[in-house]
């Protein structure tokens, strides 16, 4: 088994290829692995789905299957041991935040990476990047490799953070794609437009008197075109440190060009629906739900882009309000609220 640190120089075309929006989401899809391929230097091929997973039902449903660089023999070998993989190992695969290789993420896995191997002769090994979101719709990229592989611990955060941006990127997707346009005062329904020229704010609808939160939007603006620029080859791991996954939990950041090819930046609200509150804060709720799902104080900041300070501050007050004193008392409380993370590995 090696230990596989991944390429960094296709990191932030990853990031950008999330954010983009083409006219249907199999086309975001195939960006999305078009651009990931490249990220694991020796991947064999990448293939990805979209799908859906309803409250109660014992399986996901598929609605998209696209793959990139593979032949046609390895499409359908790809497919095949995937319905292949028990209900356990899918919830495993398809469980908020995976980013893991597959011979990592449990025996029954490996197990199934093996046959795959001896059976196939393709590959011995997939990283797995699920972005899997509250209301039971997802997005899962799998890059396929040659030899059984277990991440370093700086692949393994740089992939979490992409699987971020992938979250964000299709939620953002998707919000787009059902919006009137036409019923929205600013373009793709924003509520600041920045010049990226200056960073000014040019424009600003439901948030324009909140300079606080202007000024954190400029902010998060210079810091993308940061790590966009030169940065991305020098220093990828920066540069992904740089771009955080949402701006104070809510908005994304996103390049618009208008009819005369002008460049500016949206911000886009783009929070993930988490359900009923339970009489937290917003900013509680987000904090809580990602902590139950066991993610590190580091990385719901950079999910959320706001401060460690904020999220432990935040946590704390979840925690009191719930009348909890662990993670794991936390985690089982927020799963009692009517399985509000739609979690396959809940069993949902």
């Amino acid at each position: 088994m090696r230990r596989l640190d991944s390429k960094k120089s296709a990191v932030i075309d990853l990031v950008e290829a999330a954010y983009g929006l083409p006219a249907d989401e199999s086309a975001w899809l195939e960006r999305v692995l078009e651009a990931a391929l490249p990220v694991m230097g020796d991947a064999v091929f990448a293939s990805g789905i979209i799908y859906s997973r309803a409250a109660g039902a014992r399986r996901a449903r598929v609605e998209t299957w696209k793959h990139v660089g593979a032949l046609g023999h390895m499409e359908c070998a790809a497919r095949e041991y995937a319905n292949k993989a028990s209900r356990d190992v899918e919830c495993l695969w398809l469980r908020a935040g995976t980013a893991n290789t597959l011979s990592q993420i449990s025996p029954g896995s490996r197990r199934l990476c093996q046959s795959f191997a001896a059976e196939t002769g393709i590959a011995s090994d997939a990283l797995l990047l699920n972005a899997l979101e509250p209301d039971g719709c997802g997005a899962c990229v799998a890059i396929f490799l040659p030899v059984e592989t277990c991440l370093t611990h700086c692949a393994g955060e740089r992939w979490r953070k992409l699987g971020a941006h992938l979250n964000a990127g299709h939620r953002l997707w998707r919000a787009i794609a059902s919006m009137d346009g036409d019923c929205t005062p600013l373009p793709c329904g924003a509520e600041a437009v920045i010049d990226p020229s200056t960073f000014r704010v040019i424009d600003a609808s439901g948030c324009s008197e909140d300079s606080s939160l202007l000024e954190n939007l400029r902010d998060s603006a210079r810091r993308i075109d940061r790590a966009r620029g030169r940065l991305r080859k020098t220093d990828s791991d920066e540069a992904l440190d740089t771009w955080w996954a949402l701006v104070r939990g809510r908005w994304t950041m996103l390049d618009w060009f208008d009819s005369d090819g002008r460049r500016f930046v949206l911000g886009i609200r783009n929070a993930p629906e988490l359900g009923d509150p339970r009489g937290l804060t917003e900013r509680e709720h987000q904090v809580a739900t990602y902590a139950a799902r066991g993610e590190s104080g580091k990385m719901i900041g950079y999910r959320l882009g706001i401060s460690k300070a904020t999220v432990s501050n935040a946590l704390d007050g979840a925690m009191h309000k719930l009348h909890v004193k662990t993670k794991p008392q936390l985690a089982e409380k927020m799963r009692g609220f009517a399985r509000e993370l739609r979690d396959p590995a809940d069993g949902n």
